[in-house]
């Protein structure tokens, strides 16, 4: 957590949190192990701080400025983006400090993935989905949604093949033992059979139950309704 939060109620949004040495430590026990740290920020200050320590991903963003956007595609900071608008019911009551503070960060999100395009800083496909069941089943109308800002095609390399990139990064700890994201020999055998052509209907992957005809897992198939 390097900045303050949506959901934590006693969490200013746009509080810095940590110090860059402390930061720093994370990052080299991190390294230590083999591995790398991302942090939880939005605002400019927080992630400044983060990339000054080391860190290699940052998760959310969405009020960050220009400035920051250029040093991020600089220094090749990965951006673990969501895209958070208002179109869904709100956990948070009206008019409370947490409502007030999501909407704060769903006005940013369009800009962020401006920025994200325009800077070509690499993009990873986010969630955040860890609040009930049902906010991970929908993670296929959340990939759904990336239609606004990108092509179908973009979305789906970036939920797959970057982000396996990312997940490489933390090398021996990876927990995957082959390559993902990719179809050739060798890989993991992670593999959907679609009733319909994603690339020009991405809302497709929106209602998995019914159009994923197929799922299989390094191999093992786990739905066919062929």
């Amino acid at each position: 957590m390097a900045g303050g939060g949506v959901a934590s109620n006693y969490d200013p949004i746009d509080v810095a949190q940590y110090s860059v040495p402390e930061i720093r430590s994370a990052v080299e026990a991190a390294d230590n192990w083999g591995t790398y740290v991302t942090v939880h920020a939005y605002t400019p200050k927080a992630v400044r701080q983060a990339i000054e320590a080391g860190v290699k991903c940052i998760d959310h963003g969405q009020m960050l400025d220009e400035d920051t956007a250029k040093l991020m595609a600089e220094k090749k900071i990965w951006w673990s983006l969501q895209p958070f608008t208002d179109d869904r019911k709100s956990p948070f009551p009206e008019g409370s400090a947490n409502r007030l503070k999501q909407l704060e960060m769903y006005k940013g999100t369009d800009h962020a993935y401006a920025m994200a395009k325009k800077y070509g800083i690499k993009t990873a496909f986010g969630t955040d989905a860890l609040f009930s069941a049902q906010a991970a089943a929908d993670q296929g109308t959340m990939l759904a949604k990336m239609s606004t800002w990108y092509t179908p095609a973009e979305v789906l390399k970036m939920a797959t093949h970057d982000n396996a990139e990312l997940l490489a990064l933390s090398g021996p700890r990876n927990p995957y033992p082959g390559k993902l994201g990719v179809v050739e020999v060798g890989a993991l055998a992670d593999l959907l059979l679609v009733n319909g052509d994603p690339l020009k209907e991405l809302s497709l992957v929106a209602d998995p139950a019914t159009n994923f005809k197929v799922i299989m897992k390094d191999g093992k198939v786990y739905k066919n309704t062929l």
